[in-house]
């Protein structure tokens, strides 16, 4: 016969199974954290060395990744690839969504958004400049900076895990390298042409 100790430690109650269609907690949350939007905010390292590696091509990744998270976020029928191709022209207005979506965690861009496109404006069409005026389209991701930033604190008001948006990969190193040669190799011959 056993008898009741009134000292020892209550039993633990062995939870019901979970019903169908609902999550545990911390599965709940997680999914409550990964349901905030996602826009694409690298280190502002990454953009720095990939922008003038890839000759101007990673800032148009940058605002095809913003247009394709826009378009999820709005429901909007616009085509990212194109937005993104076209991006001098588009800029202004993929920077007033960005900043606009922030703002609703009273977030605010540091710059206007209208001075950050016409920069950006100014700066692409810097590449068709004559002797070594071309080397100011190296700069293109500088109106990008402002915005980036604005996202990444975006991202961590809201614990979106960005830790995969600022690893450098192999294929990053790799383009990192081969373009900075090739870019040291055209400054070379633009300024040895003079």
């Amino acid at each position: 016969m056993e008898l009741h100790d009134p000292y020892r430690a209550p039993a633990t109650i062995p939870m019901p199974p979970a019903l169908p269609g609902t999550l545990p907690e911390s599965q709940s949350q997680a999914r409550a954290i990964s349901d905030a939007a996602e826009y694409y905010s690298p280190s502002t390292l990454k953009m720095v060395l990939l922008s003038p590696a890839t000759l101007g091509l990673y800032p148009m990744y940058w605002f095809w990744r913003n247009w394709q998270a826009i378009k999820r976020e709005t429901g909007g029928d616009q085509w990212p690839w194109a937005r993104a191709l076209f991006s001098p022209i588009w800029s202004f207005f993929c920077f007033r969504e960005l900043s606009d979506a922030a703002s609703s965690r009273r977030r605010e861009l540091a710059f206007a958004p209208g001075l950050l496109a016409v920069t950006y404006f100014l700066l692409n069409f810097a590449s068709r400049l004559p002797n070594a005026g071309w080397l100011l389209a190296l700069f293109t991701f500088v109106p990008l900076l402002p915005v980036n930033s604005l996202l990444r604190r975006y991202h961590q008001d809201e614990r979106v895990d960005m830790e995969r948006m600022d690893r450098l990969n192999v294929w990053h190193i790799l383009v990192i390298i081969a373009g900075g040669l090739l870019l040291l190799l055209a400054v070379i011959g633009t300024v040895a042409e003079r």
